[in-house]
């Protein structure tokens, strides 16, 4: 087996953004080990996931310096594929990485590049214990600010334990200052019958953190030392997020309630969370069709007879929209477009996206869309081009 890559190479250096502001819905699931996940078939996934209504799916992509669900013997990127399949369903991908504060510059440089190349649509840092010792408050400040001096607008989010109050050296505000989540592992291992109760206690401690960021928690599908939830405690964690106003929920992790609690897959599987579907339906899935960059893939965002309204031009019907599409990509081949903000009143979304190429072009560009049934029916859209 050869020995795991650490990559040094040069950090591509992007925009910091301002007012970052997305909303993440629905229902998303870790991934661990992508060869884990039906035999790390990247259709079969997709495909189980669009069928799970989930709305993200948040995969490993990196483990402290090293790159990670990379074959170790023809170093083929395991990830890659799966991002792609799982964008052509309009499912959003989000890569977390576990970290360990030796080197955090070397740590965020190198996963920065992953990042970037994979094209995820949002990251998650994931520290634990390593954190845990006093004076790495620091360690934190170094990795987080490489982070979001060079992943633009990307979302960022911070997996971490349930109840901070247990933690007390965890430099909570030295990572957070720097995130738009906070993703709380709310694990009720050893214990039962209060599911919604730790997740109540969570939210409460992460409210006294400053800053505060919205919480999108984390439920358990999996077993541990003898000990596994019951199903009407995963029915109680949802339904006290309902309760506490969470836009999205996880759970930890597929191939462990897959393989060894499939009947949890399925209760996840079912249960419609916070409109999820629908939801999905638009603003993720819209921003998921364009970094697919398959014009095939966008006009099913659209009704057959949608109308797009643009600043140089009106035009009408799937057609005419794959036309402006198939301009716009060959004007940006590469670069990742981001959500940089939206609103939703009923079946009217407004949002920004942007986009940046290697060679200095930036395009950002505000839209209106009118929804019926899912579907595009009108858009409106003003772009703004700038060097």
């Amino acid at each position: 087996m050869q020995s795991p890559r650490i990559w040094t190479w040069q950090v591509p250096r992007r925009k910091k953004p301002k007012g970052v502001s997305m909303t993440l819905t629905g229902k998303g699931y870790f991934i661990w080990m992508v060869k884990q996940c039906e035999n790390g078939n990247p259709e079969r996934i997709a495909a189980l996931a669009k069928e799970s209504n989930l709305s993200h799916v948040l995969i490993k992509i990196a483990d402290g310096v090293f790159p990670y669900n990379i074959h170790p013997d023809t170093e083929q990127d395991e990830v890659k594929p799966v991002i792609e399949k799982l964008h052509e369903q309009g499912i959003a991908v989000w890569g977390w990485h576990y970290i360990y504060g030796q080197k955090p510059k070397l740590e965020a440089d190198s996963v920065v590049v992953r990042a970037l190349d994979l094209g995820i649509d949002g990251f998650v840092v994931n520290a634990e214990n390593e954190y845990e010792d006093s004076g790495n408050e620091k360690a934190a400040e170094v990795y987080m600010k490489v982070l979001r001096e060079n992943l633009g607008s990307m979302p960022i989010a911070l997996s971490s334990y349930r109840y901070p109050g247990f933690h007390p050296n965890f430099p909570w505000s030295a990572f957070l200052e720097y995130c738009d989540y906070t993703m709380p592992q709310v694990y009720w291992v050893q214990s039962h019958n209060n599911a919604g109760e730790q997740l109540i206690r969570s939210v409460e401690q992460y409210q006294e953190i400053s800053p505060f960021r919205p919480i999108i928690p984390t439920g358990p599908t999996f077993k541990e030392s003898g000990w596994a939830p019951y199903k009407d405690e995963i029915v109680e964690f949802f339904q006290t997020a309902t309760q506490l106003g969470l836009s999205a929920v996880n759970f930890w992790y597929w191939d462990g309630a897959r393989r060894y609690l499939p009947k949890f897959w399925d209760l996840v599987r079912d249960y419609q969370y916070n409109d999820s579907e629908q939801h999905t339906g638009n603003i993720q899935q819209y921003i998921a069709a364009l970094n697919s960059r398959n014009p095939e893939i966008l006009i099913r965002q659209y009704a057959d007879d949608a109308v797009q309204i643009r600043t140089d031009a009106t035009v009408q019907g799937k057609e005419a929209i794959r036309a402006w599409y198939n301009h716009l990509l060959t004007d940006f081949p590469v670069g990742q477009f981001q959500l940089v903000k939206e609103s939703r009143q009923e079946d009217i979304v407004n949002l920004t996206w942007e986009i940046a190429s290697p060679d200095g072009q930036f395009l950002q560009t505000q839209e209106t869309l009118g929804l019926d049934h899912g579907k595009i029916k009108y858009q409106y859209s003003f772009t703004r081009p700038q060097k």
